[in-house]
């Protein structure tokens, strides 16, 4: 029945199933969490047909829900062009939506957890909270929302979000797999950590001319100087990318200041969520292309911006540069070695731009 699996879903479906079945991780890389392992071992226990069958509907619906979930907060004829908003931000997100869908991976899926969530914060808080859990349980990167939600509420959502993690990353492992094994699978999974964040396995990668698609900016710095994964000069000019990115998120939370509660779901909080949704990336050791996923929601809301006539205009002509240098990036053709200086260029400009639109974004929702 393997031909019926296609893609990264079908390593997802049968690592999942071999990890739940040994309680242990294998010797080939998977750096999923075992709380993702239960939520892919959950979807595959039907068979590979409909794990396939659904995880393909899944994909589809993780695409419309993130793009209607990021224009909740808008006025009802913005709202309304969600079609043509949509259109153009899968457009500007292009690379990532392709990788996640020829790859059959779980970023769309993963983004759409995310975006229900904030799209249910103000009506379903302990449902959207729950939601936001479980793409805390699928992938760390939105664990950063947990400390969004402890300030800024929901109170019920934050709460139902730190229970439903709870559930998934240490109870509901303890229940199936027991004390023991559940140990044992938590350092099996530290050991594929440490071993994603080895340099050496990255040259090996090099070296083999693996088919994975890393875009880290250790790869990028080894193209581009034609020097080691260990060499000094490489380390030194991907701390100075990272100081660089580190100071673009300190710009944005200064840009905060006067004005850092916001309701979600609103302008100023999808800001704040999609900043908090990229801001590891560039610190990942595991960088793909699919994981830049949250420029699609960016895209969105740039979009209703720069199309939104009671913006002032020095807003919408802001929201118009970034959506010209995602264009630009549409157009040019960056060697795929370097991509992740292209993905950090990206990540640098919309969070430029939404830092410098941060103070006027409205801070609750502008429906009418």
């Amino acid at each position: 029945m393997a031909e019926l699996l296609v893609g990264d879903a079908a390593i997802l479906f049968e690592v999942s199933k071999d990890i739940f079945a040994r309680s242990a991780y294998p010797d080939t890389t998977f750096p999923y969490s075992p709380s993702a392992v239960l939520v892919f071992r959950a979807l595959g226990a039907a068979g590979p047909t409909v794990f396939m069958i659904g995880w393909y509907v899944l994909m589809a619906v993780g695409l419309a829900v993130s793009v209607r979930a990021a224009l909740v907060q808008e006025r009802a004829e913005i709202r309304a062009a969600w079609p043509l908003i949509g259109a153009i931000a899968v457009i500007l997100a292009g690379s990532p939506i392709a990788w996640d869908l020829r790859n059959a991976n779980s970023n769309l899926i993963y983004l759409a957890l995310v975006m229900a969530g904030y799209a249910l914060a103000g009506r379903r808080p302990a449902l959207a909270g729950t939601l936001v859990g479980l793409s805390i349980s699928l992938k760390l990167y939105s664990g950063l929302l947990l400390g969004w939600l402890f300030v800024n509420g929901p109170r019920r959502m934050f709460y139902a979000s730190a229970i439903a993690a709870v559930l998934l990353w240490i109870v509901l492992p303890l229940l199936v797999f027991g004390f023991d094994s559940t140990v044992q699978l938590y350092l099996g999974w530290k050991r594929q950590v440490e071993h994603i964040g080895d340099l050496t396995y990255h040259a090996a990668l090099v070296a083999e001319a693996s088919q994975t698609p890393i875009i880290t900016l250790h790869k990028a710095m080894v193209y581009l100087t034609g020097e080691s994964f260990q060499s000094g000069r490489v380390h030194v000019l991907v701390w100075v990318l990272r100081t660089l990115w580190i100071a673009a998120l300190l710009w944005y939370a200064w840009r905060c200041r006067s004005c850092l509660l916001a309701a979600a779901p609103s302008r100023a909080a999808l800001a704040d969520w999609i900043v908090l949704l990229i801001a590891p990336l560039p610190f990942s050791p595991w960088l793909e292309p699919y994981h830049a996923i949250p420029l699609l929601v960016a895209a969105v809301v740039l979009t209703a911006i720069a199309l939104d006539d009671q913006v002032e205009r020095r807003d919408r002509l802001a929201a118009v540069t970034a959506i010209t240098v995602l264009v630009v990036f549409l157009l040019v053709r960056v060697p795929f070695a370097v991509r992740g200086v292209q993905v950090l260029t990206q990540f640098l400009v919309i969070t430029a731009v939404l830092g410098w639109l941060r103070p006027r974004l409205p801070r609750s929702p502008v429906q009418t």
